[in-house]
């Protein structure tokens, strides 16, 4: 069955075997076969639901993006707006930019606007800032002048842009008049019962005092509060932050208890690295947290077999959809954020990978087959690990332990 084949993959692969016991690493992989879930992490395997491997949080990265995408779709399933409108029909602060004229929400959301993968100002602002922490003083102000700077690029092809969903998602926020955190915890992650599931967002205050005292989040947890979750954040000089699902400060002197851990994060060499930190420009792209169990909730809702989400089902879809070609010789097109991918035997995956400079995650299903998986890694990947494996050469990467998951699960 595809499950044992998961299952012998995961247990036999010595590649997999060296990066699931690399120091200080807890991977996390799930997968689901016909409204059934299954678990392996390192030394562990089974399919009770009440034996999952851990409850650890992970950044997520750019899989934050679909989630994204869902909000623009709901949003024009509700009439607040239309992907074919333009950035200047949802800002007119904009107006006067010859780009948010012209470019419109489904642009953003395939990456066909021509943006480029940062923005000029984020680059050098990450440059004379912390490194190893490029989108915390990554301020709404920047956000605009970058856009009120941009030329229009006629006849623009796809071209991955985490400018253009760190843009997507502010204007959804401002036309909405709902925080991007607010949003997806009412409308998806309550929906489906993602409860260890937060988009974790700085104000503007905080980011700049962030930046202008260097500090290093070495420790957060998400607790459950009345009302919401709240985010709390220890700093290196052992001041504490808490953001609720708003984005807002959370009151002190509330009520909590502890829930599911954010792990520390490394690089591909074993360096501890921060936890990304994100303002509301750049949220979008790529600020949610989750864990194994909640991301194979996502996965089961994708593939329709979601108890609760029958109303949500055409905006899933929609997002599902092919929007735009990337490679129509190979059979790769993208829905909204979605990579869409046509197999030999005439289905189509759906996938999205993710990564910080701590975390790597990779989930992708296929509806025709009723199957689908999540990997999830407290461990970064490096842009000269990234040629290696593009070229076979170097250790296991997430991307490519993802690639030997889909091979055996989708396998007829």
């Amino acid at each position: 069955m595809q499950m044992d084949a998961v299952t012998q993959m995961l247990n036999d692969h010595k590649k997999i075997a060296r990066w699931a016991q690399l120091p200080n690493h807890s991977p996390a992989i799930g997968w689901i076969v016909r409204g059934e879930r299954f678990y392996w992490t390192p030394n562990h395997e089974g399919s009770d639901r009440t034996n999952t491997p851990n409850e650890a949080q992970y950044e997520i990265g750019s899989i934050t993006k679909t989630m994204t995408a869902f909000r623009l779709a709901k949003g024009e399933q509700d009439g607040l707006w239309q992907a074919s409108d333009t950035l200047a029909d949802l800002l007119p602060e904009l107006a006067d930019s010859e780009f948010a004229r012209n470019v419109t929400l489904r642009q953003l959301a395939t990456h066909t606007s021509g943006l480029p993968r940062l923005a000029k100002n984020q680059i050098l602002m990450s440059m004379k800032q912390d490194k190893t922490n490029p989108y915390a003083a990554y301020a709404e102000e920047h956000l605009l002048q970058a856009v009120r700077e941009e030329t229009l690029r006629s006849g623009a092809k796809h071209e991955y842009s985490n400018y253009g969903y760190g843009l997507l998602g502010w204007a959804l926020s401002r036309a909405s008049g709902v925080p991007a955190s607010a949003a997806l915890h009412q409308e998806l992650f309550t929906r489906l019962g993602m409860s260890a599931s937060v988009m974790a967002i700085l104000n503007e205050t905080d980011a700049t005092a962030n930046k202008a005292e260097t500090e290093h989040v070495q420790h957060e947890i998400v607790e459950k509060v009345s009302g919401g979750a709240t985010l709390r954040v220890q700093t290196e000089k052992g001041k504490a932050r808490s953001f609720n699902t708003a984005g807002n400060p959370a009151s002190s002197g509330t009520s909590v208890s502890p829930s599911s851990e954010l792990l520390p994060g490394y690089a591909p060499g074993g360096r501890s690295m921060p936890h990304w930190d994100f303002t509301s420009a750049m949220a979008g792209a790529g600020a949610v947290r989750s864990t194994i169990e909640d991301m194979l909730t996502y996965a089961e809702a994708q593939l329709g077999q979601h108890s609760d989400a029958a109303e949500l089902e055409p905006v899933f879809l929609e997002c599902q959809k092919e929007q735009a070609s990337v490679a129509p010789s190979k059979g790769v097109g993208i829905g909204y954020a979605w990579m869409r991918s046509m197999r030999k035997d005439g289905t189509v995956t759906h996938w999205h990978n993710g990564a910080t400079y701590g975390f790597s995650s990779f989930m992708a299903f296929n509806r025709d087959l009723q199957s689908g998986f999540v990997v999830l890694s407290n461990r970064g990947v490096s842009f000269s690990g990234q040629i290696k494996q593009m070229l076979g050469l170097g250790e296991l990467s997430t991307d490519r332990a993802a690639k030997l998951v889909g091979e055996a699960l989708f396998s007829n």
